[in-house]
C-alpha cells in the first residue's frame, strides 16, 4: 500500500483526538506471540516530501530531540484499516526542546497490532468481509478475537515496552494533542538502542533483520556500519545546531 504522507496524516488527525471513526483497541499484549500473529506482511509505503540522510539533516527540522524509553503503549485502528500506535516516552536525556529528564511526551507511530475480528468488523463491503473470513476459515469466530495482524510502515520496527531510542520529532497539526509528536519520516527519525550504548537507525536495522532472514550467521556489528554511542549522536546533534 503506497500513500502520500500528507494525505494519511489528515486521516490520522481525527484518530487521536476522539473521532468516532477510530477505535482504541483492547488487546491483551501477552497474547501477541509468533504463534498468534497470522500476518505481518502488511507494510504501508509512504511517499515523503524529503529525505534525511544523516543526523545533521534531521536536527534542522526537529522540534524535539530526546533519548527516551517507551511505556504505556496503546493501539488504535481507523476506518480505513490503518493501525496506529500511541506511546508515552519518558525522557532520559533531552537534546532539543524544553523537556527535562523524567518528563513524559507522547509519540504516534503508523503501526500496530489488531485482532482479525477487530480488523474485519468495520469493513464496509460484505464481499470483503467474506473474503477475509475465507482466508482464516480454519479459525472459529471466537478464535478470530485472539489471532492478530501486524501492520507497520515500510522499513520500520514494532515499538515495544521499555524500548529505548533517540527520537527526532516534529509537532504535527494532524496529531493535535498536547505533547504529542511524530518521528521525522518515520523510521528515518529514530535511532534505536539495540544493546547498552549502541544505537542504529531503525530503517538500517530493519534492512539488516530482513537480510538476516535469508542469510544465516549474519553478525550485526560486522554487517552494519552506522552504529553510534549516545555521545557520538550527541556530538553530531550539537555540531548541527
Amino acid at each position: 500500500m503506497k500513500i502520500r504522507k500528507g494525505a494519511i496524516l489528515m486521516l490520522c488527525s481525527l484518530c487521536l483526538t476522539g473521532c468516532s471513526g477510530v477505535r482504541k483497541l483492547k488487546i491483551n499484549t501477552e497474547e501477541i506471540t509468533k504463534d498468534t500473529i497470522v500476518s505481518c506482511n502488511d507494510q504501508v509505503i509512504y511517499e515523503y516530501d524529503a529525505s534525511y540522510p544523516d543526523i545533521a539533516s534531521l536536527v534542522k527540522d526537529s522540534d524535539v530531540i530526546v533519548y527516551g524509553k517507551a511505556e504505556g503503549i496503546r493501539y488504535y485502528i481507523d476506518w480505513y484499516g490503518m493501525c496506529h500506535t500511541k506511546a508515552d516516552i519518558t525522557v532520559l536525556r533531552s537534546f532539543k526542546g524544553n523537556y527535562k529528564e523524567g518528563k513524559q511526551i507522547k509519540i504516534v507511530k503508523d503501526q500496530g497490532y489488531v485482532s482479525v475480528k477487530d480488523y474485519m468488523d468495520p469493513l464496509w463491503s460484505k464481499e470483503e468481509k467474506k473474503s477475509y473470513r475465507r482466508i482464516y476459515e480454519q479459525y472459529s469466530d471466537e478464535e478470530l478475537e485472539h489471532i492478530y495482524l501486524q501492520q507497520t510502515e515500510k522499513d520500520d520496527i514494532m515499538l515495544e515496552t521499555n524500548q529505548r531510542s533517540v527520537y527526532f520529532l516534529q509537532k504535527s497539526a494532524d496529531y493535535n494533542t498536547d505533547r504529542t509528536y511524530t518521528r521525522i519520516n518515520g523510521p528515518e527519525g529514530e535511532y534505536m538502542e539495540i544493546e547498552d550504548d549502541c544505537f542504529v537507525r531503525v530503517n538500517t536495522l530493519w534492512d539488516h533483520h530482513n537480510r538476516a532472514e535469508v542469510q544465516e550467521n549474519t553478525d550485526l556489528e560486522e554487517d552494519v556500519d552506522d552504529m553510534f554511542t549516545l555521545e557520538e549522536i550527541a556530538s553530531q546533534i550539537h555540531a548541527a545546531e
